[in-house]
């Protein structure tokens, strides 16, 4: 980073460049007329971009440009000199009142920025604390089911209850993963998916034998629709795991999105013994699949064919292929 002299001594050779610039364009059509007026502006922008020794260092060098090379056409043309001298000097004090204004307004403007710099801080810090909350609060739930399933005898009891243990762990997961990205307007789905398919492939694929594959184009998303996709396509990627490939059975599964013909898609696919028809509308996992669309705003298809592929159709405007 430049030293400060050394930006005010750039703020002031700009400052003195506009002047001489300015003063040459008039010069072609008005040698000598107003020797000291382009000093004002030169002054203002130098002491808004570098303060006020910038600002005085550039109107002590307009100045003395002005008087060496502008007055002496002023006084050719019939100025008297005397007059001169005191418009030199009334244009000093002008310019000095000039810099103290605009000074001023810089160091307002750094104060407010200062406070708002500040107040988004501390509204980021609340904002990670009540993440860091509500992460906590899953923690416990997950804990107290996992107390409850402990004591049941009931085989049927102790199986929904992990299903439902597996599936607060999920939206735990997708939760830390979708806050812990930097603040910004949109999320990087591309890399927001992969990292969700990372998640499930170390949390929920057994170690061998099941393959689960991400293609993603550069697509940009609100946080709160990106939520609803992740946790749209981690239920289906949970669903094809337990039940596509029973009795160990091999096999893949890919997730998908990319730009439709009018729309943006969203497609999990598995290559294992396929949906039952009869089952198509059943069971909570498929329940859950298809709120999580509707708060998305899209609509839900189901293709059995050589295994099952799930497509999730939404809106164009549900993302967009730039972060603008």
């Amino acid at each position: 980073m430049a030293p400060a002299w050394a930006a005010q001594l750039a703020c002031v050779f700009l400052g003195v460049g506009v002047a001489v610039s300015l003063r040459a364009i008039t010069n072609l059509f008005a040698p000598g007329v107003a020797p000291y007026a382009f000093i004002y502006p030169a002054a203002l922008l130098a002491t808004l971009l570098g303060g006020w020794q910038a600002g005085a260092g550039t109107v002590l060098v307009a100045g003395l440009l002005a008087w060496m090379f502008v007055v002496p056409h002023a006084v050719l043309a019939g100025a008297q000199m005397r007059y001169q001298a005191a418009a030199a000097l009334v244009a000093l004090f002008t310019a000095g009142m000039l810099i103290a204004v605009a000074e001023g307004f810089r160091r307002a403007a750094r104060r407010l920025a200062g406070e708002r710099n500040a107040k988004l801080q501390e509204r980021e810090l609340l904002f990670r604390e009540l993440q860091h909350r509500v992460g906590n609060d899953f923690a416990i739930v997950n804990s107290m089911l996992d107390l409850q399933r402990r004591r049941s005898a009931s085989p049927e009891t102790r199986s929904a209850l992990e299903q439902a243990m597996g599936r607060i762990r999920s939206i735990s997961r997708i939760h830390r993963q979708i806050y812990a990205l930097p603040e910004t307007r949109h999320v990087d789905l591309r890399q927001y998916l992969r990292d969700l398919c990372a998640g499930l492939t170390e949390a929920t694929l057994p170690p061998a034998g099941i393959a689960l594959t991400c293609n993603c184009e550069q697509a940009y998303m609100s946080r709160d629709l990106a939520l609803a996709i992740g946790l749209a396509m981690n239920e289906l990627v949970t669903n094809a795991v337990k039940h596509a490939f029973p009795d160990g059975r091999k096999g893949s599964i890919s997730v998908a999105f990319a730009h439709a013909a009018e729309c943006w898609q969203l497609v999990v696919a598995d290559d294992g013994i396929g949906m039952p028809a009869a089952s198509s509308k059943t069971g909570l996992g498929t329940i859950l699949v298809e709120q999580f669309v509707r708060q998305a705003g899209g609509t839900l298809a189901i293709v059995r064919e050589q295994g099952t592929r799930v497509i999730i159709d939404l809106p164009p405007t549900a993302a967009s292929a730039s972060s603008d």
